[in-house]
Parts: structure tokens; C-alpha cells; sequence
């Protein structure tokens, strides 16, 4: 079961090297007055992201991941995929939020991304997934609204596998 919903708000921004594309989605996970779907708990969903962000090759099988702890909150991610090579700093807010930035050391480009839990009321849990990064648009292909796809449609199997897991017990409390 897959909830396909998914509102997003972007904009671009032009600096004189790159387009700096910026671009956020919603994502909600649980609806109550949907009892077809199965909720999620908040720390089920947590575990879920935290999980994403140390091991995104559980979610995409194209990705190799190796990853240095610096502290249980904070550790390097090193994600190849295919030629590329991009080396992240992840910072984890418990329960809150998971912070992604491209490390400036290396040669690639500025990217960031935040995946932020939301709760307006008890057991309507969201996700906001914000990113801002680098692209270079060559006017042949329109690579913002390409990658905003891409997000969105990442994001929506990423929550949908996170569930899965759930169900499958792989978190710490059964799911409902």
C-alpha cells in the first residue's frame, strides 16, 4: 500500500557559476480517517529515515555506501554511484530532523537536503523533504523539473518501503 500523495512548493535561483536549483515536497504518511492504510508510529518512521540516510543502498540498489561515525549523531557518507563519487556530512536531530550536506573538501557539488518529521496533530504524521543544490542546465533538457521528479518519486517509495519494513517487524514496535 503506497500513499501517492505528495504537495510540493520549489523555486530556482541563478549565481553567476550554476543554477541553484531549491525544491520541497510533503509527503503524509498517516491518515486516520483512512483505515485501509496502516500508521505508522512517529518512532517507526524515525527509524525508518534514520535508516535512509546511514544505508540508502536498502532503498536503491545502484548506490555502494560506506560511512564514517564521528559521533551516534553525526557521521561521513560516502555514496558512489555509477562514476560519481559524493562524500556528505549527515547530522541526525532526534526524532526531529536529519541534515545532509556535501562536504566542501572534496570536488562536487554544494547539495543539501533536510528531511524534516511533521506532527500538526496527534497521528498525522508528514515528512518535508527540502533540497538545495548545484545543476548545470545545458537548455536541452529542463534538469530541475527532471530532478524535482526524481525526488518526489524517491521520497514516495521511501516512505513506502519504510512501512514495508515496519510491517515486516524490522522496527522497534509493531505497526498498527
Amino acid at each position: 500500500m503506497k500513499l501517492n500523495r505528495g504537495i510540493y512548493r520549489s523555486t530556482s535561483r541563478f549565481t553567476q557559476e550554476s543554477v541553484l536549483l531549491e525544491f520541497e515536497h510533503i509527503i503524509q504518511v498517516n491518515d486516520p480517517a483512512n483505515h485501509e492504510l496502516p500508521m505508522l508510529t512517529r518512532s517507526q518512521l524515525w527509524e525508518g529515515l534514520v535508516l535512509r540516510a546511514r544505508r540508502p543502498d536498502r532503498f536503491n540498489s545502484s548506490l555502494q555506501v560506506t560511512t564514517k561515525e564521528y559521533a551516534e549523531d553525526e557521521f561521513e557518507r560516502v555514496i558512489d554511484v555509477g562514476d560519481a563519487k559524493f562524500y556528505e556530512l549527515v547530522m541526525l536531530y532526534q526524532d526531529e530532523k536529519i541534515h545532509t550536506q556535501t562536504m566542501e573538501e572534496y570536488d562536487q557539488i554544494d547539495a543539501e537536503s533536510v528531511t524534516h518529521l511533521e506532527e500538526p496533530e496527534e497521528g498525522y504524521l508528514f515528512v518535508r523533504f527540502s533540497y538545495r543544490r548545484e545543476i548545470d542546465e545545458d537548455g536541452s533538457v529542463d534538469v530541475s523539473e527532471h530532478l524535482k521528479s526524481a525526488y518526489l518519486e524517491t521520497d514516495r517509495d521511501a516512505i513506502a518501503l519504510i512501512r514495508m519494513f515496519a510491517e515486516s517487524g524490522l522496527f522497534g514496535e509493531s505497526i498498527d
